[in-house]
């Protein structure tokens, strides 16, 4: 595959400048001539034009939220007044300054303009695009509601950005708290504790147990230093890697369902992430099952995976979706009974919205309590850290001075 930048003129007679993908020069004429254009200049774009590119590119690799956000907004108002899809995605491209976006923008138009629905060309970019935009974008396409479903993304979106920047705030002291308890940890046995050992060893101390762990260790520490730190640094740079992966967030997802102080963070989530979909989809009139379904499809984390899995199976059998959540490891029992009130009101789409901003407060409230308790187990386990030390170095030190110079 190629890119060809071309000029051309559009049926009202526009003059449109850009660059397509193809096989070579006469796919691409084609494929503009199938967009109604007529080509006035066409030509491969050289091969260091493209690596240069690629290069440049490499300092703006990420899409922020915000930008897909206003992204699914501006689409949707220019849907809202008649603009159609194909050419709603190519005036966003042409203003669009992120090389990433713009590169899969124009991706996007090209694959809509060749027919493709736009749920399936969004399936290509989910690297930018999340399964729980591209389920939901397909459900608003197969309901003819593109446009409320999309106008429920972007708020959804915006929700969304507000709580990860809530979490990762909430987070930084503790983290920070880490990082510095564990270079002070490395300086002080790679470099205080051998100074003491030195000193140890003069005198001819017998050393207790707790003083012989400590100057085996900081041996180590100070004899491979250099790997030592470089294994650390891998150590978070691995775990990182790992919890963004899909394997990595279920695994430590299930495991956080597990763990008293971050059990109720999870589910809070869970039960927001669900309701919020749930009521989104039912405003823009999605039939309930086939809003199970797309929300199936974007939740990856087994338990909560399977409560939706049982909502689904229990309205096949023609039954109701409290009966479904009785004895449900993520839903509460105040959002079952919830539920069963706009079940028996008709008023589930308003219900959903109510769980998911009660709870998003109590998500909230439930991160606080468990930084409150976070935070001090950190201080803890520092503490015992430092004493250990303490010990090991203060007892020979106290045994040195009650001996007598020879």
């Amino acid at each position: 595959m190629a890119f060809f930048e071309y000029q051309a003129k559009d049926s009202e007679g526009k003059i449109i400048t850009d660059q397509i993908e193809a096989n070579d020069q006469s796919s691409a004429l084609a494929l503009l001539s199938n967009k109604g254009y007529l080509i006035t200049s066409i030509n491969e774009k050289k091969e260091e034009a493209q690596v240069l590119e690629a290069d440049l590119n490499l300092f703006n690799r990420r899409v922020s939220a915000e930008s897909i956000s206003t992204f699914l907004i501006q689409l949707s108002i220019m849907i809202k007044c008649g603009v159609s899809l194909a050419e709603a995605l190519q005036s966003l491209e042409h203003g669009e300054t992120n090389p990433l976006f713009k590169e899969c923008l124009e991706d996007l138009r090209s694959r809509v303009y060749n027919g493709a629905s736009f749920s399936e060309a969004l399936s290509h970019h989910l690297d930018i695009f999340d399964k729980f935009t591209v389920a939901m974008v397909r459900v608003g396409e197969t309901g003819g509601v593109l446009e409320q479903v999309l106008i429920k993304l972007a708020a959804s979106s915006k929700r969304r950005i507000a709580l990860k920047g809530q979490i990762l705030g909430a987070l930084a002291y503790p983290c920070i708290l880490l990082l510095v308890a564990s270079i002070v940890l490395i300086v002080l046995m790679g470099f205080a504790v051998p100074r003491f050992a030195d000193l140890f060893a003069k005198a001819g101390l017998e050393l207790p147990l707790a003083t012989k762990i400590l100057i085996s260790v900081s041996n180590f520490v100070s004899n491979n230093w250099i790997a030592v730190i470089v294994g650390f640094v891998l150590i978070v740079i691995l775990f990182i890697y790992y919890a963004v992966t899909e394997n990595g967030r279920n695994t430590l997802g299930e495991f956080s369902l597990k763990i008293p102080v971050f059990k109720e963070v999870t589910k809070r989530y869970f039960v927001v992430q669900i309701s919020e979909s749930m009521g989104l989809l039912l405003q823009a009139g999605v039939p309930l099952r086939e809003l199970l379904v797309a929300i199936e499809n974007t939740i990856t984390l087994p338990t909560p995976k399977n409560t939706v899995q049982k909502m689904k199976e229990y309205i096949d059998q023609g039954s109701n979706l409290k009966a479904a959540l009785e004895n449900d490891p993520i839903f509460p029992p105040m959002a079952q009974k919830l539920i069963e009130t706009g079940e028996t009101t008709g008023t589930m789409d308003s219900m959903f919205n109510e769980i998911a901003t009660y709870y998003d407060e109590q998500l909230n409230a439930a991160i606080k309590a468990t930084l409150s308790v976070l935070e001090p187990c950190l201080i803890v386990v520092m503490a015992v850290l430092v004493g250990f030390i303490m010990i090991a170095v203060f007892i020979p030190l106290f045994k040195m001075s009650f001996i007598r110079p020879k």
